[in-house]
């Protein structure tokens, strides 16, 4: 059996360690936001690989509007969340105190930026996209995960806007 009685230790944080806890969640969400992010990117290669390559009607599927529009949006959900990682790992470098902030918009946008490239590689691939034969699939099942690492999307919602909250009441 294991025996702490008469060890010397050492508290960690305030009484409860919840603002231990919240600084660890915070550095994990700017993180995660990146890895996050490196999958949308890929998502959006595939789908743009995938429609210049496809033919229908004679000519590749990346001339239809339907499509460009299709790529242009998860482009931009992208850059997006490029720029509020990037704001969120300057924080995170910094250890400013916009930290909470920067964490919270990065993962949130992270979130919906990743799972909507997913989304959109699949539809874009067509009935392809959802099987095991083709790698679209692996993204979404990869954006779904990792939206609920270290806290699950309403939850990093809810603590963007109590940040918000408490910036703009300041």
């Amino acid at each position: 059996p294991i025996s702490f009685a008469n060890i010397a230790a050492e508290r960690l944080g305030d009484e409860d360690g919840l603002s231990a806890m919240s600084q660890v969640f915070d550095r994990a969400a700017v993180l995660l936001a990146f890895e996050q992010l490196g999958g949308a990117d890929r998502a959006l290669e595939m789908a743009r690989a995938y429609a210049l390559e496809r033919q229908a009607f004679g000519r590749p599927i990346a001339g239809y509007q339907a499509i460009k529009h299709k790529l242009a949006d998860i482009y931009v959900k992208n850059e997006v969340a490029r720029s509020n990682a990037y704001y969120g790992a300057w924080a995170l470098g910094t250890s400013a105190a916009e930290l909470p902030l920067a964490a919270a918009t990065a993962r949130v946008a992270a979130s919906e930026a990743y799972w909507f490239a997913s989304k959109e590689n699949i539809q874009t691939h067509g009935g392809i996209g959802f099987t095991w034969e083709a790698d679209p699939q692996l993204y979404y099942r990869r954006s779904r995960q990792l939206a609920l690492v270290a806290g699950a999307p309403g939850t990093w919602k809810e603590r963007l806007v109590g940040q918000l909250e408490t910036r703009n009441a300041a």
